[in-house]
């Protein structure tokens, strides 16, 4: 049996992250290409879209190979897929026109799950849901078996069209093991152009990597397809071995860590950097945490296993929006969080979110406030943004109107009733970055930092007087 495994997402189709030159393989098709290499007579190939300039090489390949298995399978703990952006959904579609069906073709993903009557429509025999990698490994068993796509209904977690209607089985299977999972499959793909990027535009090589799945906290604007609020980490000895191959195998400089929350069992952070020590393992990574789980011993030891960042997700200034968020963090947390990170030589990275119901100019001030407070080493800004089985998206999906989606990450359309304009928005997202640069200058840094700093604000000064003139002429 065939099978060829692809995604969603093209660099070239968002501008910005394009701009930003910080691309990352496909991890979750890997990870089910390891799984299903396992299986006795399937052979799996991988067709990356990454650098891909248009939907065409795909169609060519499937065209080509005639594979016998089909599966468009996004990663589900990237913010860029659980997004649902437009373009790429236009770029799925478009391959679906131009290649002959296969005798088996399954989607999975966020925009597959949110939208799963159109998937189907344009010939998807299945759209996949949570806990997909066990559902398709019993169903290629299946089909293996019965060669009729028809003899999967009975699979738990799928929608498919009978009768000119969409059904959908309920979810049973539990997720495979992650302890018992293979290596991600980095063979079937061409690293190169990752690493060609990587290097001309920031000096070094960067990977993903996951050593846990889930999120148990109820933020409720945030997404979790495929985990829900469970949480299944990796043992740290074999967290370390994966670390140890990426950075040998792989030749990788620095590792992205992709959990939700990293290293949230207590000990575990202890634990993995002894196995790393053990195998002399010293490699850079970024990850996210809480600011209630930084303690000053989980600070002394994320430092002590190479971590260099750590991204926070702060989203407010306001303790007003966070408890509308059910964040169930104060301020003075992040602010402690904050200051240990930096006392053990960790950068600091803070999420904001701006534009939830309820937030006010005064609180957009008080996130303004904050960051000058705290300076942290990065920011990553974004608007509220609905997604479908949140408690936020329910609250407001009957705002909702046609948007509902947006075309790329830099589109920034607040998609809800809000109290001030989109393009006011988008120009206080201009706002912070400018004053964030301005404020930058506050903070301690090596003597030639701080100059190019101060050059840097023949841009930033001048950019923070036009957005807030823009800002106010929305308010």
């Amino acid at each position: 049996m065939k099978v060829l495994i692809t995604h969603s997402y093209y660099l070239n189709l968002d501008p910005k992250e394009l701009r930003a030159g910080k691309p990352y393989p496909p991890l979750a098709p890997l990870s089910l290409a390891a799984w299903l290499e396992r299986e006795p007579g399937v052979s799996v190939a991988v067709h990356d879209v990454m650098f891909d300039r248009g939907p065409e090489a795909l169609a060519e390949r499937v065209a080509a190979e005639k594979p016998d298995v089909f599966i468009l399978y996004d990663d589900d703990f990237n913010f860029l897929t659980k997004m649902c952006l437009e373009n790429m959904r236009e770029a799925v579609f478009s391959v679906m026109g131009q290649i002959p069906a296969c005798p088996l073709m399954l989607a999975h993903g966020s925009d597959a799950a949110d939208q799963a009557a159109l998937y189907l429509e344009k010939g998807f025999h299945y759209v996949v849901h949570r806990n997909a990698e066990g559902i398709i490994l019993n169903m290629l068993r299946s089909f293996a078996e019965h060669c009729d796509p028809e003899a999967l209904r009975e699979s738990p977690g799928l929608s498919y069209f009978a009768n000119g209607q969409v059904f959908q089985t309920p979810q049973t299977l539990k997720n495979l093991p992650l302890e018992e999972a293979p290596l991600p499959a980095w063979g079937k793909i061409d690293l190169a152009p990752y690493r060609r990027l990587w290097t001309s535009r920031h000096g070094y090589f960067s990977l993903n990597v996951a050593t846990a799945h889930g999120c148990p906290y109820r933020c409720n604007w945030c997404a979790k397809p495929l985990y829900g609020r469970s949480y299944k980490a990796l043992s740290p000895e074999k967290a370390a071995r994966e670390f140890a191959f990426l950075a040998g195998e792989l030749k990788a400089d620095h590792l992205w860590v992709t959990d939700d929350i990293f290293a949230l069992k207590p000990g575990w952070i202890s634990e993995f950097a002894d196995h790393l020590a053990a195998a002399g393992v010293r490699i850079p990574y970024k990850c996210q945490n809480r600011a209630d789980l930084i303690t000053p011993e989980n600070a002394r030891e994320l430092a002590r296993s190479g971590c260099r960042e750590v991204w926070l997700g702060v989203e407010s200034g306001s303790q007003k929006i966070l408890d509308a968020m059910d964040k169930d963090e104060d301020l003075d947390t992040i602010r402690r969080a904050t200051a240990l990170l930096k006392e053990n030589g960790i950068q600091v990275g803070f999420f904001l979110q701006y534009g939830y119901p309820g937030e006010e100019f005064a609180d957009i001030r008080a996130t303004l406030r904050l960051l000058r407070e705290c300076l942290p080493e990065h920011i990553g800004i974004s608007v509220s943004y609905p997604l479908k089985d949140t408690p936020f998206y329910e609250r407001v999906k009957q705002e909702l109107g046609e948007k509902q989606n947006w075309r790329d990450s830099g589109d920034l359309a607040v998609m809800f009733k809000s109290p001030y304009h989109p393009d006011f928005y988008r120009a206080l997202h201009q706002y912070t970055h400018h004053y964030f640069g301005f404020i930058s200058l506050l903070r301690r840094q090596p003597l030639g930092k701080r100059l190019r700093r101060l050059a840097a604000q023949y841009r930033h000064i001048p950019g923070m007087l036009k957005y807030r003139r823009l800002m106010q002429a929305y308010l």
